[in-house]
């Protein structure tokens, strides 16, 4: 059966639309998911699906939050290639966790590829010395301090670039990989 990864755009934020990880993993088992497993509260679910559409699990999965939860959460759904493609073309570092501490290195995950124009307009607006640079629909961060002391957050990359995004910290993005990965060692 097909592995997937959902990320879940804004869930568990500063006290907004909060979805505790146990319910969702039992309101998935219920609809249908297989071997639901989620890692932190920041929506990130590993799960297996007789459906072979990303866009129509990431359609029913959002559908299923406002249904349950009434939040309109975005959902992004990709598989392990996918996600060993974003770590592989990381310009900024390499595939080893970030030690313990403040997190340099980010992974905005995209809706589509950004248009030149809409680069322009982030590279206009960052007034500081963290650095971005885009791959296909993947957008690496390497923060000059912190993600709290940075312009780029979700907000002001999403209004420069006219498109959805969703980012996790690296070491994050890294342990998503695990899992997946971890899934074709079992079978």
């Amino acid at each position: 059966m097909p592995v997937y990864l959902a990320l879940f755009r804004g869930i568990n934020v500063s006290g907004h639309n909060i979805i505790k990880m146990d319910a969702l993993k039992k309101l998935m088992h219920a609809e249908g998911y297989k071997n639901v497993e989620t890692y932190i509260q920041s929506g990130n679910v590993v799960f297996e699906s007789e459906e072979t559409s990303k866009p129509k699990i990431a359609k029913d999965l959002e559908m299923l939050m406002y249904k349950e939860y009434g939040h309109n959460v975005g959902i992004f759904v990709f598989e392990e290639a996918e996600v060993a493609k974003a770590i592989a073309n990381n310009p900024y570092t390499s595939a080893e966790p970030e030690p313990s501490g403040i997190k340099k290195f980010h992974v905005a995950f995209l809706t589509g590829e950004p248009t030149v124009q809409g680069m322009d307009q982030m590279k206009k607006y960052n007034r500081s010395d963290d650095e971005f640079k885009t791959i296909g629909a993947v957008l690496y961060l390497k923060l000059a301090q912190s993600a709290a002391d940075s312009k780029l957050t979700n907000a002001f990359i999403e209004s420069k670039l006219g498109l959805k995004s969703t980012v996790r910290n690296w070491n994050t993005t890294l342990k998503m990989l695990e899992m997946l990965q971890a899934r074709h060692k079992k079978e």
